[in-house]
């Protein structure tokens, strides 16, 4: 079993940027999210903590052959492109960055990850819903990932 591997810096991000080849030639397979909410058997409702908005994403390569999964977790926002008419779900680059500046008023480090190396996260709403290319995205307080 392959241990996880935490994204806490720049280092870290060229790390994972380098075992999976920036993300080229890859495709996203699948992702499970989990909110952490909850309704008892009593109808109450429990909302769960930052960190039980988990995302899992599955990857895999034309130029690795073990399968990449990452793990967000505070998960704050992700948009997942489907299908689309004129573009494939061949991803060739990628954007993985930690920001301090997305909250306002707040110095909160947040991992983004998209599938376009030119995305910006601040520009990320400025966007038709439908317009192509769509970009998949996630804003998060954390990442792991490891290799299966």
């Amino acid at each position: 079993m392959h241990e996880w591997i935490a994204v806490k810096t720049q280092t870290d991000i060229e790390t994972l940027l380098q075992h999976f080849g920036g993300f080229h030639d890859s495709c996203l397979v699948s992702l499970s999210y989990q909110s952490g909410a909850s309704v008892d058997s009593k109808q109450a409702m429990s909302f769960g903590g930052p960190e039980q908005r988990e995302l899992h994403m599955l990857f895999h390569s034309q130029w690795e052959k073990r399968p990449l999964e990452l793990c967000f977790t505070g998960v704050r926002l992700f948009h997942i492109a489907g299908y689309q008419e004129r573009y494939s779900c061949d991803i060739f680059d990628s954007y993985l960055k930690i920001h301090t500046d997305l909250i306002p008023g707040q110095d909160c480090p947040l991992v983004v990850w998209a599938d376009w190396e030119n995305f910006s996260p601040k520009d990320a709403f400025d966007c038709r819903v439908l317009h192509e290319p769509m970009i998949s995205y996630v804003i998060a307080s954390a990442l792991k990932w490891k290799f299966f």
